[in-house]
């Protein structure tokens, strides 16, 4: 049951991923095409800096990986205190 649970974990973190990208690159294209009509400027250079940061955030989920021990748990706590 456990694998069954981290595949169906593995399958939601993938989807929501790729959510999260064509949002994304959907708020970039839009950003653009307001600051190219020359319309609402402040407003499409906040849609093209948004999309960078949110692609920012996007690396450091993916690259990050996942533990299953929260972050005030003793096993945490424990663990850091092992590192100092």
């Amino acid at each position: 049951m456990e694998a069954f649970f981290k595949s169906l974990y593995g399958v939601a973190y993938f989807a929501m991923s790729i959510v999260l990208v064509a949002v994304t690159v959907l708020l970039f294209v839009t950003g653009i095409r307001l600051f190219m009509k020359k319309r609402n400027r402040g407003f499409a250079v906040s849609c093209i800096l948004f999309a960078c940061f949110i692609v920012f955030i996007i690396v450091v989920m993916l690259t990050t990986p996942f533990s299953s021990t929260p972050p005030g748990s003793p096993e945490a706590m424990a663990a850091l205190s092992q590192l100092g």
